[in-house]
């Protein structure tokens, strides 16, 4: 048995639990599109607004068992011992000769896509700021990981940073401005996106699907943010296939009890249990929502996020809750560097990670992704000097460093982690690598598996 074929026994089979994503998985066998969790607007879903005590439970992947990291390799990236790594993309070059496709300055969010033939796509966001000039890219590797293919499939949007895969193998790219527009993609085919207008105007960050429950949950960069979801209307939702239209339906604000309508808790230490948290709808949804605040907690610049749906035999009822823990949101805020973990089935939400588990602390939290085996992923935004990485969340204990950007990448930000399908090979970008002119380079690193 190979080493990732042990591990995975191992996580799946009660040592240390582990989760595949649920956004790799779109058939359901239960009915979807129902009444979403907490519509009534109830703190918890029906906890009458009390504070409950207490954590998730929420298994870590292998990667929390890693090593420290060694010298700066030829790519000047700090890995663990037996990780490699390659280049596969600098800016203003073609990754690939012959596609036609320069690849884009400033590499952001990003995601991977199966391919018929075993292969995948790895989409990349351009965060071109002040000009139509962002968009999204894509590479395309064999099953063999030969990069074979790169072409655009969003052009004439700008600052687009990170997005969000949906349960049908589209990609949706975010703009982060005041006015920003979420854009549905096909990452299979060069083209051009379609607007998503219904689902707000705001400085976007991030999306993640619930489908399940025919939610879309997005984070806001911005100081005075909010955490939001919009409820698709039943209209919206094709019952043969659970596919939202992302067209009809309604914006609205989480509120964590005891910090409502544009409450902020500073003390890190206050939010490591749980609590109970209701939703508020948005005003005036159609208009830039940082000209309409209102109602919502407030999240300083929010960030990554990823909806992760555990396995059955992990799942476990919460201090506070009425059901097993099922669906998780996590997502990140770089204004006061925290990850947090929110339970869709019981409306609570937990600071999973803040810098007293890391050291030195995070300049700022940015992208968010999970590995097929669980492993929770956080990237640093790093504008100004000292270290740039990416980290394992291991929630509510000390997190583990995987990759650290080399000096030549001072000043820079990682972005756009997103772990090939099987795992294996995890893809990510330095934004203004001096390597390729501070424009940005994009990297593979493969994973030990044996």
């Amino acid at each position: 048995m190979r080493r990732r074929e042990l591990l995975r026994y191992v996580f799946y089979t009660g040592a240390a639990v582990s989760a595949a994503p649920l956004l790799t998985a779109c058939g359901q066998s239960e009915s979807l599109g129902g009444t979403a969790p907490g519509a009534g607007g109830e703190p918890g879903g029906g906890t009458g607004g009390a504070t409950p005590m207490g954590e998730l439970t929420i298994p870590s992947g292998p990667l929390a068992h890693i090593g420290d990291i060694l010298a700066a390799n030829a790519d000047d990236l700090l890995l663990p011992d037996g990780f490699t790594s390659r280049i596969v993309a600098r800016a203003g070059a073609p990754a690939v000769v012959g596609s036609g496709y320069t690849w884009h300055n400033f590499p952001d969010g990003g995601a991977t896509y199966l391919r018929d033939n075993g292969g995948w796509i790895y989409t990349s966001n351009s965060e071109t700021l002040g000009v139509p000039l962002g968009g999204v890219g894509t590479l395309v590797f064999d099953p063999d990981g030969t990069l074979v293919d790169s072409y655009q499939i969003l052009s004439g949007t700008t600052q687009n940073c990170a997005g969000g895969k949906t349960p049908w193998d589209t990609w949706v790219s975010c703009e982060e401005t005041s006015d920003g527009l979420c854009w549905e993609c096909d990452p299979y085919n060069p083209g051009q996106g379609i607007a998503k207008p219904s689902l707000g105007l705001f400085a976007h960050e991030a999306i993640a699907v619930d489908q399940r429950h025919g939610i879309v949950y997005l984070t806001e960069d911005s100081g005075s943010g909010r955490f939001y979801r919009w409820v698709a209307d039943p209209a919206d939702i094709d019952p043969a296939t659970g596919r939202m239209a992302f067209e009809q339906g309604t914006l609205q604000c989480m509120n964590v009890a005891g910090y409502e309508d544009g409450g902020y808790e500073a003390d890190d230490a206050a939010l490591r249990e749980l609590k109970a948290v209701s939703w508020v709808d948005a005003l005036n949804p159609d208009q830039p929502q940082g000209d309409n605040r209102g109602p919502g907690t407030v999240f300083q610049g929010g960030e990554g996020l990823w909806f992760y749906e555990l396995p059955e035999s992990v799942r476990t009822t919460p201090t506070g809750g009425s059901a097993p823990t099922r669906g998780l949101v996590f997502f990140t805020t770089k204004g006061d560097n925290r990850v947090w973990a929110f339970d869709v089935e019981n409306q609570l939400v937990e600071l999973i990670f803040d810098n007293s588990q890391i050291d030195p602390g995070f300049s700022d939290v940015d992208n968010l992704t999970v590995s097929p085996a669980g492993d929770i992923l956080v990237a640093e935004d790093n504008p100004d000097t000292g270290v740039i990485r990416i980290m394992v969340v291991i929630p509510n204990q000390p997190a583990k460093v995987l990759v650290q950007l080399g000096d030549t990448h001072t000043g820079s930000e990682i972005c756009g982690p997103a772990f090939s399908p099987d795992g294996s090979r995890l893809y990510f970008s330095s934004q203004r690598a001096a390597g390729a002119g501070g424009l940005g380079q994009t990297f593979e690193v493969t994973i030990p598996q044996a």
